[in-house]
């Protein structure tokens, strides 16, 4: 199985005009194609002035497939009337996520731990990968009162791997309280 190319595309002028376009290009022409939006997904930006065109709102950086990414390209260089312009388009090697999690609970650790260790999304690999299991048996029922915990556990590593499995395991991830992620991280091929 072939192993399907994303690209990060850059679109200047009104993000919302961007995002309105692509949205609108994708349900008339490709249905449930995978379109991710790098502000709404936490992609680490490369540059302090990515970040100010991000927040006030001149471009729209918009992670999509290949094929995808080029036929909006297209769509946009035909179009006279909007104001916006695909301005890169960049092939993506691969995606990257930091995590980290301390947990006071053994529920709680082997439902992460499953999460993290077991179920990885097809093409995403762990990497980095270590645990810390404290028990202390002499703290047991303290813990309501105070900082002291009878069942700690502390993880941290790094997932990385294809744009739609790293994107998938930030939104699980993100989703518990006792984790914490770092942006995602792309790598672009040369």
């Amino acid at each position: 199985m072939t192993r399907e190319t994303f690209v990060e595309l850059e679109i200047t002028g009104p993000a919302d005009q961007a995002a309105g376009f692509v949205e609108g290009f994708r349900v008339a022409h490709h249905g449930n194609v995978g379109v991710w939006y790098a502000g709404q997904e936490n992609v680490e930006l490369e540059s302090l002035m990515d970040g100010i065109k991000s927040k006030l709102d001149l471009e729209q950086r918009i992670i999509l497939p290949k094929q995808f990414g080029e036929r909006i390209q297209r769509a946009l260089e035909d179009s006279k009337r909007l104001k916006i312009r695909v301005t890169s388009i960049r092939e993506i090697e691969r995606a990257e996520l930091e995590f980290r999690y301390e947990v006071f609970s053994r529920e709680e650790a082997a439902s992460i731990r499953s999460m993290i260790e077991e179920n990885l999304p097809e093409n995403v690999e762990l990497e980095d990968y270590t645990t810390h299991e404290t028990v202390d048996e002499d703290a047991k029922g303290v813990e309501l009162y105070g900082p002291v915990h009878d069942y700690i556990l502390k993880g941290s590593g790094r997932l990385n791997g294809d744009v739609p499995g790293i994107i998938e395991m930030a939104h699980r991830l993100t989703g518990h309280d006792f984790i914490k992620t770092g942006k995602i991280v792309l790598h672009y091929r040369s």
